[in-house]
């Protein structure tokens, strides 16, 4: 170096090498003039880790070429071996196929079963003859030795025909398929067993992965190429997927299509053998909407060898490869009608016999086979069913998992799932996770199948929670021990589970557990039918998801919150609340829970079902609704109030902006009726558009936008367009749709009804005062009408009075079925029958029974309820008979209170032909009877007994009122607060009638009044005194009127009139004339009459007027 001196030290450095030993050492000598410090060692590591990096290259370089020599190795070794085992194939091949094929020939007429099998040999020996061959194509073209011979070839002819071959299948499968080969003018060099490969399998490919829409071939000349293009409407491949299809052996992993099968090198083997021609294959493709594969072939021969190219045949030859392809294809689709295709679930073939085996069951058992293979699908059904399982095929894992779940609930769930590991949408993998995870299904045993050997798929089947895994291939013996074994330990196993299970999934309810923090840790099958949460996702953590949300409805949220709170809080109860479903819709759920404790853990647990209550609370929601308009409407006499307080209520309901109706009659503009107070003219022109198109949409149908709904309904006057104008925030749901249907419809029926009612009016008033009742009553009566169907004001009650020829009065009161005019008729019928009965002598019991029979005849009189008495008004003896009818109330002069309850039978019309019986009872004096119809006293949730013993107080509070005057005191006191919502008829009796006297003003009169008088006395029960006290007072008043009243006017009308009551006596007597004034001082013997009735009636007073003269007289009696 630059030194004169040698350096004396050297410093030996490792060469660090990471977790081993050391490369070497760096031996460095030091600068003899340099002190060895940080900084000099530092720079001698710092060199020496370089070097120790640049060796680590240099072997980690020489170790990756090593390795890809022996890969490169390795690889042209697995070709050499796939080349010569596919030739090793083709002569065992050659041997099954040929004699196969001569079986085939020579049974036509063999066994079904035979035919049957050796059609699965065929398929299945052409598609493994299709595998060999294609890694025989592989194996060639890696090792350089692919023979091609090039001829020119009509490629848009050549391929037409090439898609003709798959027509058949594609169109099975219910898709359409459009082949567009137009000429191209000139030939491409092609070798045609390569070509049909190509061609084969892309529509393979493309009838494998789509299940709706159309498959489509095309040929077209672009410049100096043709251009070929098989494109599908199928599942098309994710976007990521796109740049590996075509990899060797690459599969995208659960993938739908028709079946799992295949090897993963179809599209590989097109794109080399498009290669080989000097062309290119691309693929487009969006995931859900299809795939697209591109071809581009150019013309000439000039990009070929020369060696290969080859002069025309001069002539198309029919494909060789197809066979295979399409056989295949056909497997893949359901219903397949071709000989030797899988039978139904556990049916045998016609004219075959279960195979002889013995490993069957020792009970019953279920089986579920899944496998994508429908020969080897049928395989297994044929073994198992002849061993005795009742079998049922599905065609992949989804399948599997839907019918596993779908049985679960049953008595008839499966006892076994024997499924392949490699299928299509669910593989067998899955599959058994799927069923582990779920608590219904996660004791059903699985058997797996598969053609992967070795230990580490066993292990891996087994892991994911297989009860048993079995390799292809096998024994029909080996299978159905495993079968029977596997059955057997899982009923030993789970048999306890099993029962609770089938018990939790049974309930028709929703059933859940919460854990002391209020976590949902079990459900049923029904609660995730209800809310769509099932049991995959458990345990699902307080606020639950089907919870409202707080913020866009807080009244919902905290309606649950409450619910909530009372669960974790009390040990038992019940709750109503709205709950959110997976897929969003609303719910309502009523639900009932209990506090119990878990047996294994100790631990308190809540335990509750519930159920779907949405179909009810829309229900009452709809009959609140309905109600309400219906109210308003029964409030409303005419039109001009009926649609105005309609279209409030609806403006409530919905919290519309506005609501508006619009009648189109034959004025100029429509008639407008606005919440809002609005006319015609105001409305913007948009707005008068929505209602003018309403006129063109069907009755009764609404039409909805973002601003509201609209709807056409009937009015009296014309169409009638009605508009609810909504918040935009407020959706207008199909349930919404639904209600402003029926009212709509309740609303078109409520107008109807006014404009009739107000038609009927006048007719039905002047219908109910012909046939109600008599228009003069006898003496000592009062009656009382109140109908509820207001306001035509007719209803089906009646009460009447009919005098009979000797004197007796016969009573009659009446209740029909039903209320308004139909009622009416009914009542007129009834009441004109009973009256004529009555008047030809008969009993009230003969009278009944003969209506009984003529209301059988009348349409609407079964059930009618009648009272019907016969009454001699001189003795009080009342005989009766009641049909069903109430009992009458009779109140005593002291208050005590009786019921006529004799002589009860069956409402007319109910059991015509039998006899009906009689009941007598002598009305006591001074006695007043109500006889009325369940309207006065009946009403809801309350006994009628109670209405009865109110009748009853409000007689004996009115025993010192006029018969007049009480009846309307009792129609006052027992009216609900809302009014009668039912028919009243009344009518009130009190023993002994008033006594009514009209007599000549001549004195040869007093006798018979006198008399007349002493016999109305003697009913009303007085003491002979008070009796002659009377008499003597009534005939000084008597005898006044005639000598001085008609002193100058003989002969002219005197009335008397008495009436008694509870405790009082009252006589009046009224005359047309003017008395004389008394003059005791002219003669002591007269003038003293007046004095006399002062001093023998408590009260007497004398009314002179310019029409008479009235003698008022009163005497207590109690």
């Amino acid at each position: 170096g630059g030194w004169s001196e040698p350096p004396t030290r050297a410093l030996a450095v490792p060469l660090l090498r990471q977790g081993d030993t050391p490369y070497g050492f760096l031996v460095a000598g030091l600068n003899r003039y340099r002190v060895l410090d940080e900084g000099y060692r530092g720079f001698l590591d710092l060199a020496a880790g370089h070097l120790a990096a640049g060796i680590a290259s240099a072997r980690s370089y020489r170790a990756q070429q090593r390795r890809a020599e022996e890969l490169a190795e390795l690889d042209r070794a697995k070709t050499t071996f796939f080349s010569n085992i596919s030739h090793e194939f083709r002569t065992p091949l050659t041997l099954i196929m040929g004699p196969v094929e001569e079986l085939r020939t020579r049974l036509t007429d063999a066994d079904p079963r035979i035919r049957e099998e050796l059609e699965v040999i065929h398929r299945n020996g052409l598609r493994l003859g299709k595998l060999v061959n294609t890694l025989l194509d592989f194996s060639r073209i890696e090792a350089g030795r692919m023979q091609a011979r090039y001829e020119p070839t009509d490629p848009a002819a050549f391929t037409a025909e090439l898609a003709g071959v798959f027509r058949s299948a594609i169109e099975r499968a219910g898709l359409a398929f459009h082949v567009d080969c137009a000429p191209v003018g000139e030939p491409v060099y092609l070798d045609r067993g390569m070509w049909e490969k190509v061609i084969l399998n892309l529509l393979g490919n493309a009838l494998k992965f789509t299940f709706e829409g159309a498959i489509g071939v095309t040929v077209r000349r672009e410049g100096d190429r043709v251009v070929v293009a098989v494109a599908d409407t199928g599942i098309g491949v994710p976007r990521e997927e796109v740049p590996r299809l075509f990899e060797r052996f690459h599969r995208i992993e659960n993938a739908r299509s028709r079946s799992n099968e295949g090897s993963g090198i179809g599209l590989a083997l097109v794109q080399e053998l498009v290669g080989l021609h000097g062309g290119t294959i691309t693929a487009e493709s969006t995931e859900g909407e299809g795939t697209r594969f591109t071809i581009h072939l150019p013309f000439g021969h000039a990009h070929l060898p020369a060696e290969s190219v080859a002069p025309g045949s001069g002539g198309g030859a029919v494909p060789t490869a197809a066979d295979p392809y399409v056989q295949e294809a056909l497997r893949w689709l359901p219903g397949d009608t071709s000989p030797g295709t899988e039978q139904g679930a556990g049916v045998q073939p016609a004219g075959s016999s279960p195979l002889p085996y013995t490993s069957g069951p020792s009970t019953r058992a279920r089986v579920l086979v899944a496998d994508d293979n429908a020969d080897m699908r049928e395989y297994l059904t044929r073994i198992l069913t002849g061993a005795g399982y009742d079998v049922v095929g599905v065609t992949d894992g989804r399948e599997a998992l839907d019918a596993v779940r779908r049985e679960a609930f049953d008595r008839e769930a499966y006892d076994l799932v024997v499924s392949d590991v490699m299928m299509p949408n669910i593989d067998g993998l899955r599959l058994v996770s799927e069923l582990r995870s779920d608590p219904r299904t996660a004791s059903v045993p699985v058997l797996l199948l598969s053609a992967r050997a070795g230990q580490e798929a066993s292990i891996e089947g087994l892991e994911a929670g297989a009860d048993d895994y079995l390799v292809k291939p096998f024994a029909a013996a080996e299978l159905l021990a495993r079968v029977r074994a596997t059955i057997e330990l899982a009923r030993l196993r789970s048999h306890q589970a099993r029962w609770r299970a089938a018990l939790v999934d049974s309930l028709q309810e929703a059933f859940f557990v919460c854990d002391e923090r209020g976590a949902v840790v079990e459900i049923n099958a029904t609660f995730a039918d209800i809310l769509g949460y099932g049991p995959e996702n458990l345990p699902y953590e307080p606020i639950h998801p089907w919870w409202p949300d707080a913020e866009t409805d807080p009244e919902g949220h905290s309606r649950v919150q409450a619910a909530f709170e009372q669960l974790m809080e009390n040990p038992k109860g019940s709750y109503t609340i709205p709950v959110r479903h997976r897929d969003g819709h609303w719910l309502w759920v009523t639900a009932t829970f209990a506090r119990a404790r878990d047996p294994e853990t100790g631990l308190d647990v809540t335990v509750g079902t519930f159920r779907d209550v949405t179909a009810e609370h829309y229900a009452i929601q709809r009959e609140s609704a309905l109600a309400a308009l219906s109210t308003r409407l029964a409030g409303a006499t005419t039109l001009h109030e009926a649609l105005p307080a309609a279209l409030a209520e609806l403006k409530c309901l919905w919290a519309a902006r506005r609501v508006v109706a619009a009648v189109f009659d034959d004025g100029e503009e429509p008639s407008l009726t606005d919440t809002d107070g609005g006319r015609w003219t105001e409305l913007s022109a948009d707005h008068r558009r929505t209602l003018t198109d309403l006129r063109g949409r069907a009755p009764l149908t609404p039409d909805t936008d973002r601003t509201g709904a609209g709807i056409l309904l009937e009015h009296p006057e014309g169409p009638m367009a009605l508009w609810i104008e909504v918040d935009e925030r407020r959706p207008f749901t199909g349930e919404d749709q639904l209600l402003l249907s029926l009212l709509a419809g309740r609303l078109a029926q409520g107008l109807t009804r006014v404009h009739q009612i107000d038609q009927q009016r006048r007719t039905a008033i002047a219908l109910q005062r012909a046939i109600l009742g008599p228009s003069h009553l006898p003496d000592g009566f009062a009656v009382r009408y109140e109908p509820a169907g207001r306001p035509l004001e007719v209803g089906g009650d009646w009460y009447d009075t009919i005098t009979l020829p000797d004197g007796r009065i016969g009573i009659v009161v009446g209740d029909c079925v039903g209320r308004g005019l139909e009622a009416a008729t009914v009542m007129g019928q009834l009441r004109s029958a009973c009256r004529a009965l009555l008047l030809q002598d008969a009993g009230p019991a003969q009278t009944l029974m003969a209506l009984d029979r003529f209301a059988a005849g009348i349409p609407g009189a079964a059930c009618t309820t009648v009272f019907c008495g016969v009454l001699t008004p001189e003795t009080g003896r009342l005989v009766y008979s009641s049909a069903g009818h109430p009992p009458g109330i009779l109140v005593h002069a002291d208050g005590t209170t009786h019921l006529l309850e004799g002589g009860r039978s069956a409402p007319l019309a109910v059991r015509t032909g039998r006899e009906r019986s009689e009941a007598e009872y002598v009305v006591p004096a001074r006695a007043t009877l109500l006889l009325y119809t369940d309207g006065l006293v009946e009403r809801r949730r309350r006994p009628l007994t109670t209405g009865i013993d109110q009748a009853g107080e409000a007689i004996q509070e009115g025993r010192d009122v006029a018969v007049d005057d009480l009846a309307t005191r009792v129609m006052e006191r027992l009216a609900p607060a809302g009014g009668y919502d039912d028919d009243v008829a009344l009518l009130i009796y009190r023993h002994p009638a008033p006594l009514e006297v009209t007599f000549p003003a001549e004195s040869s009169q007093l006798a018979p009044v006198r008399k007349a008088l002493r016999s109305w006395l003697n009913q009303c029960d007085l003491p002979p005194g008070t009796m002659q006290n009377v008499l003597v007072a009534a005939g000084e008043a008597c005898a006044n009127a005639i000598e001085h009243g008609h002193r100058d006017a003989p002969g002219e009308i005197v009335r008397l009139r008495a009436e008694a009551f509870v405790d009082d006596l009252r006589v009046t007597i009224a005359d047309t004339g003017h008395w004389k004034t008394p003059q005791p001082e002219l003669n002591t013997h007269r003038g003293r009459g007046v004095t006399l009735m002062r001093a023998l009636m408590q009260q007497v007073t004398i009314t002179p007027g310019p029409s008479g003269t009235t003698v008022d007289m009163h005497l207590r009696i109690a």
